[in-house]
């Protein structure tokens, strides 16, 4: 009796673990996304740069903007307080 109980359970731990193995192996069907990879030309290199740049200047200038008009609106509503901007830095 306790002979077949161990095989039983001999079995089923080797069945669990050949189905792990499975279970972790890549599946070809799944598609990737993007992968990141050096433009081919210089040329497009130096325009991709260029516009991370512009994008990269324009959020800072966006938000320096938004930190004005509040803070503007704060003095047209006498507001003396200084609050947390953490969430604007």
């Amino acid at each position: 009796m306790k002979l077949r109980s161990f095989v039983l359970v001999a079995a089923g731990i080797g069945i669990g673990y050949s189905i792990a193995q499975k279970m972790h192996e890549d599946d070809p069907e799944v598609v990737r996304g993007p992968q990141r990879k050096a433009a081919g030309s210089p040329g497009l290199q130096l325009v991709t740069g260029q516009a991370q740049r512009i994008a990269d200047q324009a959020s800072v200038r966006s938000l320096d903007a938004i930190r004005r008009a509040r803070g503007a609106i704060r003095t047209r509503l006498g507001e003396t307080e200084t609050f947390d901007d953490a969430a604007w830095n």
